[in-house]
């Protein structure tokens, strides 16, 4: 690596304690064990039956041409319009707060009708995360709001009031979903780091405190041409899918970085990569392929885009066969569906800033969001911001906020960004417009410290991630301190020095 909501209301208790308590008791206790994260509605397409739903008195619910028909008995004449007096439901979904969900469905009616739509908890006070009043027609039509859960249960309800109906009324619901790509226990921690094989296997009296301020917050796998196992295609899949799956298991949200360009790091100390373009693509299928759909974090290609902008490292029809290939790369993550959050590296705040602030060299903004542009950044979610480097949070959020302004000015491109602060706690770029100021070197530099572990983003950005894991070296050649290991080799000596921020 080069140093290149809907507002909250409530529900009468007594009312929707009256409306519930014919549930079922089984309706619940029924259900397999949920999923954590992804979809959490269970049996929502009512292909043959409607398990897992149930209705309270005064509806019926059944089957119908593959979608739910709720049959809602006239109610008598004091409690017309009143919703909650009859209701269809699921139990048993797992909600956190601060976590964001999407409830969809699809809704018709046999006349023109209101019902509401709730996700909330069975029990006094009925509290509710998400309520909409909805009007339906004769013809089906597609609901979908996402929100963010205030809840903390694992007793959750999908409820549809569809009650007070002056006649009798047929409710049809189906592909009813409830999504979250919001990890609840967290950012996935890999088991087999470089810091962690070292802690394993080591008396070094330093083990105990690289474990815990290191080892037990490495949240990022990188895969690269180390994962072909001698065959691309079933190597980096099977590893791929492994590792999600471990994480899925966990209920954790897995990060991985996609480290495989031909001619990766222009030849320097992390050089490497896949023989050419047809091999790249056989390798990015098979890494996109063991994902499977499931929540992941992808750090695509570290460095390649803003390394493309250098005519001394790939120029001519290589430069176009990047841009293709990373435009591949982001189109095959992409259909792997919503779950999967794709960030196209951008290189760093020095790299780009450096010349826009200062004219002393560098990418600029304007070639930057070009080469983004170019490499299919359309495809992601976002970019991902100082990857292996140093510069301060701060720097790279006010870099992530003009590269997005840059993306929409100039592509109509709308980008989110990551910064990676596994080693930016002592910042490398101090004064905004001078990088002679504080900017350190790219390869081992002392001074260096532990950033703020992975989690959700500040001052603007979506995520804050360790993407380099600390204590890795960036390399051994003649740029690095004297002593330094080979590029991804883990140091002890590096580590230590990182948590004293020495």
């Amino acid at each position: 690596m080069r140093n290149t909501s809907i507002a909250l209301t409530t529900v009468s208790a007594c009312a929707l304690a009256a409306a519930l308590l014919t549930v079922p008791a089984t309706a619940a206790e029924a259900a397999p064990e949920q999923a954590v994260y992804g979809e959490l509605a269970r049996n929502g397409t009512f292909t043959t039956d409607t398990a897992y739903w149930w209705g309270s008195s005064g509806v019926t619910v059944n089957s119908v041409d593959g979608a739910l028909r709720a049959t809602v008995e006239p109610a008598p004449a004091d409690q017309v319009g009143q919703w909650y007096r009859a209701v269809v439901g699921q139990n048993g979904i797992k909600l956190r707060p601060g976590v964001t969900y999407t409830l969809s469905f699809d809704a018709k009616a046999s006349r023109t009708t209101k019902i509401k739509s709730t996700v909330q908890l069975g029990t006094a006070p009925y509290p509710t995360s998400l309520e909409n009043e909805l009007g339906l027609t004769t013809t089906a039509k597609r609901f979908s709001w996402t929100f963010t859960s205030t809840l903390d249960s694992n007793d959750g309800h999908i409820d549809f009031q569809v009650g007070g109906q002056n006649v009798r009324t047929d409710i049809v619901l189906d592909n009813v979903s409830l999504t979250t790509s919001t990890a609840r226990e967290g950012f996935h921690t890999d088991p087999d780091s470089t810091a962690m094989r070292w802690v394993r296997g080591t008396t070094d009296p330093r083990a105990a405190k690289i474990k815990a301020a290191i080892a037990d917050h490495n949240t990022v796998k990188w895969f690269g041409n180390w994962d072909a196992d001698g065959n691309a295609a079933t190597g980096v899949r099977a590893e791929v899918s492994n590792y999600v799956g471990a994480a899925a298991a966990k209920g954790k949200l897995p990060v991985l970085v996609a480290y495989n360009i031909p001619g990766r790091d222009c030849g320097g100390a992390s050089s490497g990569g896949s023989a050419d373009a047809d091999r790249y693509k056989e390798w990015i299928d098979a890494f996109a392929q063991g994902i499977e759909g499931r929540p992941a974090v992808v750090i695509l290609e570290p460095d390649a885009v803003a390394q493309s902008s250098d005519p001394g490292c790939i120029s001519g029809a290589a430069l176009e066969a990047r841009f293709d290939m990373l435009w591949y790369a982001n189109q095959h993550l992409k259909a792997q569906g919503s779950f999967v959050q794709t960030y196209l590296d951008g290189g760093n705040a020095t790299w780009t800033l450096g010349h826009d602030l200062s004219g002393n060299g560098g990418i600029g903004l304007k070639r930057m969001a070009y080469l983004l542009n170019r490499s299919g950044v359309s495809m992601a979610r976002g970019v991902s911001i100082g990857v292996s480097n140093f510069d301060s949070t701060e720097v790279s959020n006010q870099y992530g906020s003009k590269l997005a302004t840059q993306l929409k000015a100039d592509f109509g491109v709308d980008a989110r960004w990551v910064v990676d602060t596994a080693r930016n706690g002592n910042g490398a770029y101090v004064t905004p417009g001078v990088p002679s100021s504080g900017h350190v070197g790219f390869c081992n530099p002392a001074g260096r410290k532990l950033g703020v572990t992975s989690r959700a983003g500040t001052g603007g950005a979506e995520y804050l991630l360790w993407i380099k894991n600390p204590g890795d070296s960036d390399g051994d050649s003649a740029e690095c301190p004297a002593g330094s290991p080979p590029a991804g080799s883990f140091s002890p000596d590096l580590a230590d020095a990182l948590i004293d921020g020495r």
